[in-house]
């Protein structure tokens, strides 16, 4: 099979432990562009905590974001195709995790990040201490976050919840389930939410569909909850050596983690091959 498309996930696998592009994952990627064959980002970030990284990777032109929700095209700025939440559910879901003391809040709306100061602080007691200072650098921080997510003139393709304890975040899950949403758990106590419908998996096919290619020629790397439906959907499913069982088990083939070249092992092995 001659695969030309790869979408890679971000976190936990184009990114090491320490949130950077090894020059291994750079250096495969400009071999894959040089071939005539699409490198494509795959990730719940929306385009402004992606577009970080843009000069790292030149090959890259489109980003499949927003667990789905979006493409993006990194080389003209512009959105190719979204999906929104519906308010009503976003006023609901706001209602339940507060009343299950739910501390930090991610408003993803357009190309950008909304957040509060207050809240960005409280990130590592979350679990997401690790994206702190990425929220300092990427987010619009305005006033009440609540408020702003709330307001039904305000369009939001992913909503991320970021609960202290897991108790919390499965007992909100639990209330929300059958709300029809696509609702997956990620980091330690966090989770997302995506319109009805909308996974990476689905994100993949589009940005296909638009590029002429048929999913049997498509290859899908991550290692997360959210990355399942891609991994099964793709011609080819890639589990990094870092991955939840979930995502080896839904995955064809496995290769190193996201510290030690798993990356570019992919590309090298499956779409350069």
């Amino acid at each position: 099979m001659a695969f030309e498309i790869i979408a890679l996930d971000m976190d936990g696998t184009l990114l090491d432990s320490r949130k950077r592009v090894l020059p291994s994952s750079v250096a495969a990627v400009e071999r894959a562009a040089a071939a005539g064959k699409t490198v494509a980002i795959c990730s719940g970030r929306c385009p402004v905590m992606v577009t970080k990284y843009r000069d790292e990777l030149p090959g890259v032109r489109y980003a499949i974001c927003c667990a789905g929700a979006m493409i993006y095209d990194m080389e003209h700025d512009r959105v190719v195709d979204e999906t929104d939440l519906d308010p009503a559910f976003i006023s609901h879901a706001l209602d339940v995790a507060e009343e299950e003391g739910f501390f930090l809040l991610e408003v993803t709306s357009g190309t950008g990040i909304y957040m509060q100061a207050d809240e960005i602080s409280q990130a590592a007691r979350c679990g997401v201490g690790v994206y702190e200072q990425l929220y300092h650098e990427t987010s619009t921080v305005i006033a009440d976050a609540h408020a702003f997510a709330r307001r039904p003139d305000v369009p939001q393709s992913k909503l991320n919840f970021h609960f202290a304890d897991v108790a919390a975040r499965d007992r909100c899950r639990a209330r929300l389930e059958g709300s029809g949403v696509v609702i997956t758990n990620c980091e330690r106590s966090s989770m997302e939410f995506s319109a009805p419908g909308i996974d990476k998996g689905v994100g993949l096919a589009r940005l296909a569909a638009l590029l002429g290619v048929p999913e049997s020629s498509t290859i899908s790397v991550g290692d997360a909850e959210n990355d399942l439906a891609m991994l099964r959907s793709a011609g080819l499913g890639v589990a990094m050596g870092n991955a939840l069982t979930c995502a080896v088990e839904a995955a064809d083939v496995q290769v190193a983690d996201n510290d030690h070249d798993g990356v570019a092992e992919a590309i090298e092995r499956y779409l350069l091959a």
